[in-house]
């Protein structure tokens, strides 16, 4: 049996991110560049005030203080930069522009000053009763970015805090990976669509909506589409599939049944099947086709759910342009307490994989699977809520309740 470690890098052997476009940087969420973001403008692109208060010239302020200097104006934020006379103090306001060069300036806050915070009329003079000889209080232009300089690196995935900084350095456009597109295939005959009634020896479908809805949580469109067990159908939807995505996901019919039409249709073309030791989700596919990564991962939901977990986010990630960990822990993970009645099973050859609830009200998270009593790879009405996937190494030993297990996050 291939471990998971192998089984993995199989997995992220064959991803290619697909070839750099341009975008607008406000519609690059969820996005990798391609390419280094160049900042336009410094940041800040005006030296401007820290604070609400006084700007006044540090050469008024000799002595031990406190210093009393008339009012000559205002300097709200949005207008130019004015001279600040000598012996004379103008009220200035949070990002209000300070003139260049202003090294011969600082900036009072109001708190240090009589002047009540808050919205009130110019004062005719101001109180300084202290000063905080360290801070002067003035941002000083391009002290954070410079034009010239990257601003996000290639292979940043684009967040809330990206798209601020891209904008605030006047970068327009940035060279990105598209977004993998994907499918998910359900086959069987004994399946019928979600919502409908089943009928003798049928199962409602729900592996592919699971999955789907799984890629869907990582931002992507999924295309979705049930087959039945007739081979030719399903190579021609297959084949339909692999020239249009990036990623195509079956479930089941990967293993030594009659009916496994996806190793029927697929085996010899370059597919690998076989076992990965876990449990559950032993029975696994992988190869190319057409255009597309397509990964066979085993009917049985939690078989299917805990796989998924394993292997397509670090899968989706590399086609999308970003650098994945190779490693199964150097995903986002936790070290959990096993919940109390709980005994999570081991082997000597293989890993055990457990969908778990997380809870946090005690400070370390503690991990249980919804159904105490069995982790079967059928019970698909358990998995509702889960927060991750516990895995226990082989040969490691069983966890019991107070143990702690490494758990794979779903979310971050």
């Amino acid at each position: 049996m291939r471990s998971i470690t192998e089984h993995l890098a199989a997995v992220l052997a064959l991803a290619a991110p697909g070839e750099a476009v341009g975008v607008d940087a406000r519609d690059a969420l969820g996005l990798v560049l391609a390419g280094d973001a160049i900042a336009i403008l410094p940041v800040p692109p005006f030296s401007n005030s820290a604070m609400d208060g006084f700007i006044v010239r540090s050469a008024d302020l000799t002595g031990t203080g406190p210093w009393t200097l008339p009012v000559a104006g205002d300097l709200p934020a949005g207008a130019p930069a004015l001279d600040v006379p000598v012996g004379r103090a103008l009220r200035i306001m949070t990002g209000a522009p300070v003139g260049e060069p202003h090294d011969h300036l600082r900036v009072i806050p109001v708190e240090d000053t009589d002047v009540p915070p808050g919205p009130a009329p110019l004062p005719p003079s101001v109180t300084i009763r202290s000063v905080r000889a360290e801070r002067a209080h003035i941002r000083a232009v391009g002290e954070n970015i410079s034009p010239g300089e990257v601003v996000v690196p290639a292979g940043t995935r684009i967040d809330a805090g990206a798209i601020a900084a891209l904008i605030s350095a006047g970068v327009r456009q940035v060279s990105v990976h598209p977004r993998p597109r994907v499918a998910v295939i359900s086959s069987g005959d004994e399946l019928v669509e979600p919502g409908m009634t089943p009928g003798p020896g049928q199962l409602p479908d729900s592996n592919r909506p699971m999955i789907a809805a799984l890629c869907a949580e990582q931002g992507l469109a999924v295309t979705e589409v049930h087959s039945g067990d007739r081979p030719l159908n399903f190579q021609v939807m297959l084949d339909r599939l692999c020239a249009t995505h990036e990623l195509v996901i079956t479930t089941g019919g990967v293993s030594v049944g009659a009916f496994d039409v996806v190793r029927e249709v697929t085996a010899g073309d370059g597919m690998w099947f076989g076992s990965v030791a876990q449990r559950p989700g032993a029975p696994q596919g992988l190869g190319t086709r057409g255009r597309a990564v397509l990964m066979c991962l085993p009917g049985n939901p939690v078989a299917a759910f805990v796989s998924w977990s394993l292997y397509v986010p670090p899968l989706l990630a590399a086609l999308a342009g970003g650098s994945p960990g190779r490693g199964l822990w150097e995903r986002p993970h936790v070290r959990a307490l096993v919940a109390e009645g709980i005994t999570l099973p081991a082997s000597p050859d293989r890993a055990f994989l457990a969908p778990v609830h997380l809870d946090w009200s005690g400070g370390q998270p503690v991990a249980a699977p919804f159904n105490r009593r069995s982790t079967g790879s059928h019970l698909v009405a358990s998995l509702a809520g889960t927060d991750g996937v516990a895995v226990i190494e082989p040969g490691s030993g069983k966890r019991c309740a107070g143990d702690t297990v490494g758990v794979l996050l779903r979310r971050v």
